[in-house]
């Protein structure tokens, strides 16, 4: 008896502590997340809601559950901006309700009505302007200065086109049209967007979180760790790094917070064999942004494409898995070769990376497999999400190894709630930017300027001036938020081109992911840098050299799109070999090494060599396929003369090491 009573004792100070934190906004933080986990649960469970009350509620709640979770930084600044983030924050819980009131009160006016001819009410405006203000002062709160600027300067235009020239002029829109645009329907901040955030993207979050926390997460790291470390040189805790953080890249679907999560493991383990902390750096980065191309999940944007192209996202992962093994391919190879000249110029010993028995434990990823096999079957993504969520529970209620306990599960499915409510920031400021645009007609515009490149045969120019456009997009936004403007801004772009819908969708996905490890704004190396100890410009610089095999290969699916499993079996061989063998001599150049380190020229003209090999062009393939060949049997000739001469004096050239070769 008394240790049931202890057990309850226990347990109701578990719920008290969880329900009740140490300060007021951290109590309504919890209590405020609890009430929209519940919504979501009545939503999906009771009541299907229409779009026109679901969506205005998920945008209201995360908004105030971010200013909940988020109060702004007062160190160092002054009373006046002191003043000004509480007022802010007072401001956006004083007008939740309002928000609430108004999608219930005005949702069957707002159904009836007829969008830009009925008039805008003062209700109307006053939501607006509440809204947006609520939005853009959150996205500055989670995301930073750069999304923020970014929407503030589409309201701007929305005002201010018809002062502009160029492409970039258009009529203008009064405030009342700006309103009907943004708040009045299933367009502007309510649009496909919104809908994916406030509906099955949720539960995708959901089911991510409790598969990493419930055991999941750590199998894939062992995993990682394990086939890593049966390396017989000291590339073993590099490889452990590649690996692993590709397998949990695809369930977070964010690279600087995989880096974080796994880098603190895997960039210690490499600094201690030799690598230098930017290559350490920029070998994590590379490894968790990989991770969003990586099948069977590939984060939270691969989800959005599927719902945009109104395909099956399985479709989207046999389309995507080629292009990811061959980058990951190219990192492994990468990591190897560089471990393989350090040891020809260095005294490291190799370092055997341990980690806990994996087969006993493969059964915790079968959540994963529960979820592929729910979308082949044909059912929609949010009922997929929550049958893997269900197999995630069974088998923590089963598992001799989990067993949680139903508080900890509640502690998860909060945690995730707020995870989402952060994510759901940059979404709900892209609907403002796509309702923008849309309405304005600039990516129209823009289209027929880059597509006219195409007609007279440059379509590679429209092709780079897209790749640019998204990486600027990527550099300023998170993954979800930056394809999402790519998708609305050149998506019409590269359809005018007649690229094809899959084809034109993953183009534009790449760029803005691999935007996460490009300098000057590269969130993933900077936090790889943090980590590593290292310079984060030369990190950034690194990484982007280490990656430069993933910035070709949607140039190549763009024109040989056998690649993402599109045409007959002869063209996904052919296409898949060019690529794979293009990257590997890249590769190559890129590490400076094949058989011996490379000469200056030598990595010059391999670098060439792959590239012409990835060039769609046949003529460029044999050009490169002959100069690698040329390099190759120059490193067997050099490396045979150098073991009869007994002197490898020349072979330090050209090492991206610091250290030299020993006495």
């Amino acid at each position: 008896m008394a240790t049931e009573n202890k057990e309850r004792l226990s347990v109701g100070e578990h719920i008290r502590k969880t329900l009740i934190r140490e300060t007021p906004r951290a109590t309504a933080a919890v209590w405020a997340t609890l009430a929209y986990l519940l919504f979501q649960l009545y939503r999906t469970f009771i009541d299907p809601l229409p779009p026109l009350i679901l969506r205005p509620i998920y945008v209201s709640f995360t908004g105030l559950i971010c200013f909940l979770y988020n109060p702004a930084k007062r160190d160092g600044k002054s009373k006046f901006v002191n003043i000004g983030n509480t007022a802010i924050d007072w401001f956006v819980f004083v007008t939740f309700p309002y928000h609430i009131w108004y999608t219930l009160s005005q949702y069957s006016r707002i159904l009836r009505r007829i969008p830009f001819l009925d008039p805008v009410l003062l209700v109307d405006k006053v939501e607006c302007v509440l809204l947006v203000v609520m939005i853009i002062c959150a996205i500055y709160r989670t995301v930073g200065k750069a999304l923020t600027v970014f929407c503030l300067v589409f309201l701007a235009y929305a005002f201010a086109g018809r002062y502009l020239p160029g492409i970039l002029h258009y009529d203008g829109m009064t405030f009342e049209k700006l309103v009907d645009l943004l708040i009045m329907g299933n367009n502007g901040i309510y649009g496909q967007a919104a809908g994916a955030g406030s509906g099955f993207l949720y539960w995708i979050m959901v089911f991510g979180a409790l598969f990493a926390t419930c055991g999941g997460g750590e199998v894939l790291i062992d995993l990682g760790m394990s086939l890593g470390s049966k390396s017989k040189d000291n590339s073993g805790p590099a490889k452990a790094a590649v690996i692993s953080s590709g397998l949990m890249g695809m369930i977070s679907g964010s690279a600087a917070a995989n880096v974080a999560g796994t880098g603190v493991i895997t960039i210690p383990l490499m600094k201690s064999v030799g690598y230098e902390p930017e290559e350490a750096g920029a070998i994590e980065s590379c490894a968790s942004t990989g991770g969003q191309i990586m099948p069977p999940i590939m984060g939270d944007g691969a989800f959005i494409m599927a719902e945009l192209l109104g395909i099956s996202y399985l479709k989207i992962c046999a389309a995507a898995t080629l292009p990811a093994c061959i980058y990951y391919m190219a990192i492994l190879l990468l990591v190897h070769l560089l471990a393989k000249k350090r040891a020809k110029l260095t005294n490291y010993k190799p370092m055997q990376v341990k980690s806990k028995p994996i087969l006993p434990r493969l059964y915790l990823l079968s959540p994963i497999l529960v979820l592929m096999i729910v979308i082949g079957i044909g059912y929609t993504l949010q009922r997929a999400a929550l049958c893997a969520i269900a197999a995630v529970l069974i088998i923590n209620i089963v598992s001799p190894q989990m067993r949680h306990g139903p508080l900890y599960i509640v502690d998860q499915l909060l945690n995730a709630t707020k995870l989402s409510s952060g994510i759901s920031q940059p979404i709900n400021g892209c609907g403002i930017i796509i309702g923008i645009v849309t309405i304005s007609g600039l990516a129209t515009r823009l289209s027929g300027v880059i597509t006219s490149l195409g007609d007279r045969g440059l379509m590679w120019i429209g092709l780079i001036i897209a790749m640019i456009g998204c990486m600027f997009l990527g550099m300023a936004l998170p993954t979800v938020a930056a394809y999402l403007t790519a998708y609305v801004l050149f998506y019409p772009t590269l359809r005018a081109m007649e690229i094809s819908p899959l084809a034109a969708n993953m183009f534009l996905f790449y760029f803005g992911i691999f935007a996460q490890i490009t300098p000057p704004v590269c969130v993933a190396s900077y936090t790889a840098a943090g980590i590593a100890d290292a310079f984060p410009w030369k990190t950034g610089w690194k990484a982007f050299s280490f990656a430069l095999c993933a910035i070709l290969a949607p140039f190549v699916f763009v024109y040989q799109p056998g690649i993402l499993m599109e045409g007959s079996l002869f063209d996904i061989i052919h296409d898949t070999g060019i690529l794979a063998m293009g990257t590997i001599f890249l590769t190559t150049g890129l590490a400076g090494y094949i058989f011996i380190p490379f000469k200056a020229w030598e990595r010059i003209a391999m670098v060439i060599a792959g590239v012409c090999t990835c060039i769609p062009e046949a003529i460029s393939d044999y050009i490169g396929i002959a100069i690698a060949v040329a390099i190759i049997v120059e490193q067997v000739i050099r490396r045979n003369r150098n073991k009869h001469s007994g002197d490898n004096s020349r072979e330090t050239q050209e090492s991206p090491v610091s250290t030299a070769a020993p006495n």
